[in-house]
């Protein structure tokens, strides 16, 4: 029989797989860890321990205390034990459920980091206790889910910083109320009709401020479906919920309301039912992972007021869906600052096929045909096929052949930042980038023997020019109107100027050599 060791405020053995800790003085564990070195006095047998029992007396579990006890399956805690310590079960990856007595008061950072299997944690105390930082972190995957079931015990406690980016948890919570049923269990909120009322929703959103009652539980909710009979999405409804990653949304839902999905941060796709209406005001803010939206409606929907709104630059949303889905009602006014939306569609212009996916524009010649591109713009209407969806541009690709950029080829692509014209150009039309607005710099290939009328007007954003050709080419009349005078626009050449120096009359141009 294994005889107990006292270290510290402890006495502990290990003893058929069991690890048995008594208290030894206060019962107050020290520190085990530091800078990720674990130092307790039974680390070295942590291969052995399957189970844990803490004796009556034990006040608080250490940091580090069962640190990389990776075959501990079983912890008995006391109800003396007050607080657990930061790592305190770090890496215990075959450790699935943990219940704290009613003494507990609090619980350090990164206490179960890599506790892979854990899915249970049960508080039996009456108020929920303090909860460190990123406890959870590391428990990978979005299926490792763990349940957190106790008094009090709700997305106030267990909020996203307590969690972790990489930590997965949940509630069991149900209420209803005259209109509606919900509940939550294993992560997916059910949202249901109590009635056959599915008119009377009220809003669940007032500045900023969400009255839903699952809100309370909104880092729980990893899943939402609604039952069939709804026939609007209720402003606010899914308001915070940052971790939820799918939702269903029935067949008969005719309006999406105001905020109804924002800052749900883990939301990469959306189906629209087919009897939707309208989409109202901000309703995917601060949806940072939002990749996709399937429009199924066959008719044109009314979108509201900045429904993207500080979605980052650095993500694309594809709209998916029918012909009126393009840049007429998807535009500044519905999309708001900082998202970038675009489209998914191709077609064919004559001897030219065309794609917009991923936000780039790019046009191909069909082998055998011409490599002309015709002229699209007219009394300042522009009949590229492309240009419905001129917002939904951010970068465009000419393929090689082509030889004419036909006037108005890119006319109002507003987002437009990014141009390769390839070495086959020898002409670019009249307004072929008008109203670019986000280009800054663009290449002018070898060939190209003219620059037509009213070029760059209104590329307010236009700072450099780079000519590739040995010679300078016919430069139309108007190409940098609307552009502002307090800018400077640098043409780089190997060292020509316009055959015209009334070509370019404008003092924010200045010509540089290539290479200064």
């Amino acid at each position: 029989m294994a005889e107990f060791i006292t270290t510290d405020n402890i006495k502990w053995k290990v003893e058929n797989g069991i690890l048995s800790i008594e208290p030894e003085g206060d019962g107050v564990m020290i520190d085990y860890v530091k800078d990720n070195v674990c130092f307790s006095p039974w680390y070295s047998e942590r291969d052995k321990i399957i189970e844990a029992e803490i004796g009556e007396g034990i006040t608080r579990i250490g940091p580090g205390a069962f640190y990389d006890c990776f075959k501990l399956t079983k912890v008995k805690i006391p109800d003396t034990v007050t607080s657990v310590g930061f790592q305190a079960f770090h890496n215990c990856g075959l450790l699935k459920a943990l219940t704290f007595p009613k003494s507990l008061e609090s619980i350090d950072d990164y206490a179960f980091t890599f506790c892979v299997s854990l899915r249970k944690m049960e508080f039996e105390s009456e108020n929920p206790p303090s909860i460190g930082k990123s406890v959870f972190e590391t428990v990978v995957g979005n299926t490792n889910m763990v349940t957190i079931t106790g008094n009090g015990i709700d997305s106030e406690v267990f909020d996203e910083r307590n969690i972790g980016a990489n930590g997965l948890v949940t509630f069991e919570a149900d209420g209803k109320d005259e209109n509606i049923r919900w509940s939550l269990y294993d992560g997916v909120l059910n949202i249901m009709i109590a009635r056959d009322r599915a008119d009377e929703y009220k809003p669940y959103v007032e500045d900023n401020v969400c009255s839903a009652p699952w809100h309370k539980y909104r880092t729980g909710i990893h899943k939402a479906t609604i039952s069939d009979g709804f026939k609007q999405i209720n402003d606010g409804m899914f308001f915070d919920c940052m971790y939820m990653s799918d939702v269903v949304i029935p067949q008969g839902v005719e309006i999406i309301g105001r905020q109804a999905f924002h800052n749900c941060r883990r939301l990469e796709a959306l189906t629209i039912p087919r009897k939707v209406k309208k989409i109202g005001d901000f309703a995917f803010t601060f949806c940072t992972s939002l990749k996709i939206i399937y429009m199924l409606p066959e008719r044109e929907i009314e979108f509201g007021y900045h429904m993207f709104n500080t979605v980052p630059d650095a993500k694309m949303i594809v709209l998916k869906g029918q012909k009126w889905l393009n840049s007429s009602i998807v535009n500044e006014h519905t999309v708001g600052d900082n998202a970038r939306v675009t489209f998914d569609v191709f077609g064919y212009l004559e001897a030219i096929e065309w794609r917009i996916k991923d936000g780039v524009l790019v046009l191909s010649p069909i082998p055998g045909s011409s490599m002309t591109m015709e002229d699209m713009v007219s009394e300042n209407k522009c009949s590229a096929p492309w240009h419905a969806y001129a917002g939904g541009i951010y970068k465009a690709a000419v393929g090689s052949g082509i030889e004419n950029i036909g006037s108005g080829a890119f006319y109002d692509c507003v987002n437009l930042s990014d141009v390769d014209l390839p070495s086959s150009v020898t002409r670019i039309g009249f307004q072929a980038f008008h109203n670019c607005r986000s280009l800054r710099h663009i290449t002018i290939p070898s060939k190209v023997e003219s620059i037509g009328d009213y070029e760059f007007t209104f590329c307010t954003s236009l700072r450099s020019i780079f000519f590739m050709s040995e010679n300078a080419p016919q430069f139309g009349v108007g190409i940098f109107d609307g552009c502002p005078e307090d800018s400077e626009i640098k043409i780089y050449t190997i060292g020509w100027k316009p055959r015209n120096d009334s070509a370019l009359p404008y003092k924010m141009v200045k010509f540089l050599k290539l290479g200064e």
